[in-house]
């Protein structure tokens, strides 16, 4: 690693002494384009990457390391194991897929033997290879036919002398034009600099009643450990630092919520009773079970904040229905928040035939500009018992309301605690029920909403069909598309979910508009089109035609993925199956099985990698949506898992509560014990954790709430 001096960072390329001067001077919240090597190009790459500042390089932790401890000849290569060769290229082949994806070839050979090397969607490989260029490859080695074989694996092109980076290797995230080389080079000039300017914000004596190594020494070797064992060690320190400041920043909103008051509410009053003696049907016992949580919490004055999970279909607006007719019927309003318009319409639309007989005010809230917008919040700020649906425009600064009972969030990941913080900031203290139809596993729940108490729905209301999961592959296409004709002529609907290419709207967009246009020409298809670019009001004609069967087919984007409800829908196919999350392919299939006909989903997948592979295994042999969100966290790992990072307090980027449980524990505990004996943290020896938990904190509430 490199120093102040001339000699080498690992990779072998040297330091200038000037560069290691301005790498010690450089300051923790410098801008990133301050570090020598990175220019504004390279400085807007690693913004993608969350990285604006010198300090943030130190949290942007390896996606895994490369054990290059030893390299292997080629004729001493078994099958079943991970080995590291280096050898020179002697042939390459490159062939298509139907769909035009790219397969290369490379032959590879040392002075033992010879390896083929499989490259998926690779183009910008082969332009980086020609025969006798010298490579290092690292990966799982397979037998052909007795010879060795790696399927994808990781490739260093080595230029003419220099000396290959050995040891455990780092594999950073990448985006834009940033290479892996660029990124080890980069981590291994500025971390051995940066990592004693920090503070550690653990007590001394904490440290050593939990056998915890030094950040900063943690830090270090997580980069760039020297033995596994050394990984092991700073990863449980660094695991344990995410739990903990978790732990204490749910402990501390869960001390903000008691110091306020919630209006008491009748969950037995005339007008709620009168509602469940006209449903035509009863509530399952999952949802009797989750009603007696949510009942207790209304009818007390602490202000209700629960987690309802339940399954996709499995009734759980009903119990949001539930929730804000305790509010209305007990002289109070009711707020329901969507995640999107489209959304937002459809509860408005479904709530209105629900209250009608009833004579309930169901208002729709959105931010489109207007007079009927002026007098929709004229009445919210009155004291008239209503119901309003809406987005985030519900806490927006323009909207107040005159005496708000309950709020029920749909969709949780897709919001955060700043929603509860906007209406507490407005002194208005509401019950609040989080529904989520992404199931998340208990361990996990308790972690990242622990600031809310959880209530699942098992199981699903009578009549639901289950739907039959098929995984096609993309040469058998079209027999999925005779599926989609065939629910047609049968009077049926389908939904066909276009390929997730690239993280954008825009190129989802296209890629729908394309898929669609392809169907339209289609004889006797009705086929329309929906996506994130387009217009709240183009968007909600789409679907308004759909839900009337105006439309036989609707070509959308992962658009799609949340609420949609149409009972006539019995097909869904998804385009490239192994790009999507698991989460996301769960929520998908759920448009379909709504009503009482038998349902299919086709996955239309190739999948290229191991993850790819399970996720489609995974969609298979499963449709519980609790089993699936264990696999997902296996799979990914919990920092990517259900849109944590969207939760607002915090993600995890080490920890996965699964598999370190123990952990979890003993951080939960130390949280518990550090906040009952310095429950302000003003102890000398807590400042540190003070700072650092609001840190935490600071992006997701409003100072008040805080002090």
């Amino acid at each position: 690693m490199a120093g102040g001096t001339g000699r080498r960072t690992s990779s072998g390329s040297p330091v200038k002494p000037l560069d290691g001067d301005r790498l010690a001077a450089l300051a923790l919240g410098d801008s990133i384009g301050r570090v020598p090597g990175v220019g504004p190009k390279r400085a807007q790459d690693l913004a993608k990457l969350g990285v604006d500042t010198v300090q943030d390089l130190a949290t942007l932790w390896p996606r895994r390391h490369l054990d290059r401890t030893t390299l292997t000849p080629i004729r001493d290569l078994q099958s079943g194991t991970v080995a590291t060769i280096r050898g020179r290229v002697e042939a390459l082949n490159e062939r298509f897929t139907g769909r035009g994806q790219s397969v290369l070839k490379v032959r590879i050979g040392d002075s033992s033997g010879h390896v083929e090397a499989t490259f998926f969607h690779a183009r910008w490989i082969k332009r980086q290879l020609a025969p006798g260029t010298e490579v290092m490859l690292s990966g799982r080695i397979e037998s052909f036919r007795g010879r060795p074989t790696m399927t994808h694996p990781d490739l260093d092109v080595l230029s003419s002398g220099e000396t290959p980076r050995l040891g455990l290797v780092p594999v950073y995230p990448l985006a834009g034009d940033l290479k892996q080389r660029f990124m080890q080079d980069l981590l291994s000039r500025v971390i051995p600099h940066l990592v004693y300017k920090m503070a550690d914000p653990l007590p001394e004596s904490l440290k050593a009643e939990e056998h915890l190594a030094d950040r900063a020494w943690a830090i270090l070797h997580q980069h760039f450990p020297e033995t596994l064992e050394d990984l092991e060690r700073s990863r449980r320190r660094l695991v344990f630092d995410e739990f903990l400041r978790m732990s204490l920043a749910v402990l501390w909103l869960h001390r903000a919520d008691g110091q306020h008051y919630a209006p008491k509410l009748n969950p037995d009053n005339p007008l709620l009773r009168r509602f469940l003696e006209a449903l035509p049907f009863d509530l399952t016992d999952g949802q009797k079970d989750a009603w007696r949580d949510i009942r207790r919490d209304l009818g007390a004055s602490k202000p209700m904040a629960r987690l309802l999970q339940g399954d996709v279909g499995s009734g759980k607006t009903m119990l949001a229905a539930l929730s804000m007719l305790t509010a209305v019927g007990s002289g109070y309003q009711a707020a329901m928040m969507a995640p999107t318009e489209l959304l937002a319409e459809q509860h408005a639309l479904s709530l209105e035939k629900l209250m009608e007989p009833l004579g309930i005010p169901v208002l729709l809230v959105t931010g489109r500009p207007g007079r009927e917008r002026e007098v929709t919040y004229s009445r919210l700020a009155s004291d008239e018992p209503l119901i309003a649906i809406g987005t985030q425009a519900l806490v927006s600064e323009r909207v107040s309301f005159g005496r708000l009972g309950v709020v029920v969030v749909d969709e949780q990941h897709r919001f955060g605690v700043r929603q509860r913080a906007d209406l507490s900031q407005k002194g208005l203290f509401p019950h609040m029920l989080v529904m989520t139809a992404t199931p998340i596993p208990r361990t996990l729940a308790l972690t990242v909403y622990g600031d809310l108490e959880v209530s699942q729905i098992r199981g699903l209301p009578p009549g639901r069909q289950p739907i039959q999961t098929v995984h096609v592959p993309m040469k058998e296409r079209r027999a999925a598309y005779q599926k989609v004709l065939e629910a047609v002529k049968g009077g049926r609907q389908a939904y066909v979910i276009c390929p997730l290419v690239e993280e954008s709207e825009e190129s989802q967009g296209r890629a729908a508009t394309l898929l669609a246009e392809g169907m339209q020409k289609l004889p006797g298809w009705r086929v329309g089109l929906i996506h994130g670019r387009m217009s709240a009001q183009e968007k909600s004609t789409v679907m308004e035609a759909f839900r009337e069967h105006r439309l036989d087919v609707l070509v959308g984007t992962t658009i799609l993925e949340v609420g949609v409800d149409v009972p006539n829908a019995t097909v869904v196919v998804i385009e490239g199956a192994d790009r999507f999350g698991l989460a996301q392919l769960h929520q998908l299939r759920g448009r379909v099985g709504r009503g009482s006909h038998a349902s299919a989903c086709y996955l239309l997948a190739d999948p290229a990698t191991a993850e790819g592979e399970a996720r489609i295994q995974a969609m298979t042999e499963t449709q519980d949506g609790l089993i699936l969100a264990e696999r997902d966290l296996e799979i990914r790992g919990p920092g990517e898992v259900l849109g944590m990072r969207q939760h607002g307090v915090a993600g995890f980027q080490l920890a996965n509560p699964l598999k370190d449980l123990a952990l979890l524990e003993r951080a939960r505990e130390r949280a518990r014990h550090i906040l009952t004996a310095d429950p302000g943290l003003t102890h000398p020896d807590h400042a540190g954790l003070k700072n650092w938990v609001f840190e935490a904190l600071e992006a997701a509430l409003p100072s008040h709430v805080l002090h």
